[in-house]
């Protein structure tokens, strides 16, 4: 029974914690890296003292700790960030010079997209992402023979409606 005691003691201290350096990393958080993240690392923060309890509590100034784990949590996120930004302008050199879609091609999606639902997902998956029709047929809880089925009326209202725009 002491030892249940001696741990209400202990966790009745992290809730100490928590409410006097909740403020104070709240504000060093939105300082270094804005309000949209901030509160995460505050969190993230708050719960690695919680896990590491039994030692932190020990400390003479475990604020100090939090603190000290925020800005690795900070540093941390700003290194992900610098890769993130790296790796976004790298693929947007790739799609800058990439040519976009022909007006054809334009036109087929937008013909798609009137389809009925389960059709306009047949040629979804069979034309865009090149699945199989046993693929499909899983994807869409459907025999596969509804699916080619499918594929197939698709394939005669794409053809008339296409040599209509044209």
């Amino acid at each position: 029974m002491e030892r249940a005691e001696s741990y209400v003691v202990e966790f009745a201290d992290f809730d100490v914690l928590y409410t006097n350096e909740y403020p104070a990393l709240t504000a060093v958080a939105v300082a270094l890296v804005g309000h949209a993240d901030s509160e995460d690392l505050v969190h993230d923060t708050m719960y690695r003292a919680l896990l590491n309890w039994r030692r932190v509590h020990k400390l003479e100034r475990p604020g100090a700790w939090c603190h000290k784990v925020l800005l690795n949590f900070c540093r941390g996120f700003w290194r992900r960030r610098g890769v993130a930004r790296r790796h976004v302008a790298r693929q947007r050199h790739r799609i800058d010079s990439t040519p976009g879609p022909s007006a054809d091609v334009i036109a087929f999606w937008d013909a798609v997209r009137e389809l009925p639902s389960r059709p306009r997902m047949a040629v979804a998956l069979y034309y865009g992402a090149d699945r199989s029709t046993a693929e499909i047929a899983a994807i869409l809880d459907v025999p596969e023979g509804t699916v080619r089925s499918d594929l197939t009326r698709a394939r005669v209202v794409l053809t008339n409606e296409l040599r209509d725009d044209r």
